[in-house]
């Protein structure tokens, strides 16, 4: 006769049990440590995140004072026809020019623009959208004679191939049954020279007026780099990269010219710049100023950079279509049977015709 026997578990004693309870309260209350610590430091990070922005922002504010206070300068300067002054570092002070700056915005909180620099001589000139009214631009060498102006536009539109639906040939532009998909305008500009005595017979026949055309890449295009022709009216096809547009004038010969551009069909943002007849880049006065301002609200900096227009640097204020004249204009219109046939042309009494134009009596 077999006898079983049933194993039965081992009960732990009061001493045992108690110890694993303490090893478990220990465990959870690491978990919930390492929780807690872990919200905290998300909650630190997101208020010194919140501070940063807020610095930031105030930093930015300081440099745009900083900006506007400058800009403010310049204006009242060129309105009285002061030079300005150039600030080439933080620590110059333009020989006094900027004096009446007061840089420190918030002293309590430590908010203030810390270092201004102006360059009244860039070598090239930016305009960050140029439209069908015209912008001015002076191009005065500071020293030497300019032999050659690079132009640049660029593209205003937001594609990364906007010269992939640009026209393969210039033939043909201006019909308006042409559609314009291309990223670029067609650039139009007139140069002339300034230097010396001045006519308005002598502007005319020295002014050269080019309509640059951008082409995609696989056109045929005319050569980017030709030379000034005075009097000349001509068209060019530009062939453009998927980044910009660019042509060169070459056979300059003067330390001052003027150039007036303008963009159909597409604004564009233009640079341009001047250089020697070594290739030397020219800086130019009397066009822009690069100001260049740095914030700071506590520890946080931020820098904005700038180009404030100086004197006859601007859009056309005279506007495209009008006409200004030393003398008196015939203004008057009328229709009368006939008279177009033999009179149209005559509008100053005793020119053109044998009796004066009876509209202009």
């Amino acid at each position: 006769m077999s006898v079983k026997y049933r194993a039965h578990p081992k009960k732990l004693g009061n001493g045992e049990s108690g110890m694993v309870a303490i090893m478990v309260t220990l465990i959870l209350m690491m978990v919930i440590s390492l929780i807690v610590m872990g919200f905290a430091q998300i909650s630190r990070r997101n208020q010194r995140q919140a501070l940063d922005r807020q610095l930031s922002t105030q930093a930015f504010y300081a440099a745009e004072t900083g900006i506007n206070d400058v800009a403010e300068l310049i204006k009242t300067a060129t309105e009285s026809g002061t030079a300005v002054a150039a600030k080439p570092d933080c620590a110059s002070n333009g020989g006094g020019f900027y004096t009446s700056l007061v840089p420190v915005l918030d002293a309590a909180n430590s908010v203030q623009y810390t270092c201004l620099i102006v360059n009244p001589t860039p070598t090239s000139l930016v305009y960050s959208s140029v439209g069908s009214t015209s912008t001015i631009i002076p191009l005065t060498a500071t020293s030497g004679t300019i032999a050659s102006l690079t132009i640049t536009w660029q593209s205003k539109d937001a594609t990364t191939t906007p010269a992939t639906n640009c026209p393969a040939s210039k033939t043909n532009v201006f019909s308006p049954t042409v559609s314009w998909d291309c990223g670029y305008g067609v650039l139009r500009f007139d140069l002339v020279p300034t230097t010396g005595s001045l006519s308005v017979g002598g502007l005319q026949s020295s002014t050269m007026t080019t309509f640059a055309v951008p082409l995609n890449p696989t056109g045929a295009g005319d050569a980017s780099s030709f030379g000034f022709a005075a009097g000349s009216n001509a068209l060019k096809g530009i062939v453009c990269s998927q980044t910009s547009c660019t042509l060169t004038i070459t056979g300059l010969t003067q330390s001052q010219y003027y150039l007036r551009a303008s963009s159909l069909y597409k604004n564009d943002a233009l640079i341009v710049s001047a250089s020697d007849g070594t290739g030397t880049a020219i800086s130019l006065q009397g066009a822009q100023a690069v100001i260049d301002a740095t914030g700071k609200a506590q520890d946080v900096l931020r820098r904005v950079q700038v180009r404030a227009p100086l004197s006859g640097s601007s859009t056309n204020r005279m506007g495209d279509f009008a006409i200004q004249s030393a003398e008196a204009l015939c203004k008057r219109f009328a229709v009368m049977d006939g008279f177009f046939q033999s009179d149209a042309n005559n509008v100053v009494p005793g020119v053109g015709a044998s009796t004066a134009n009876p509209l202009c009596q």
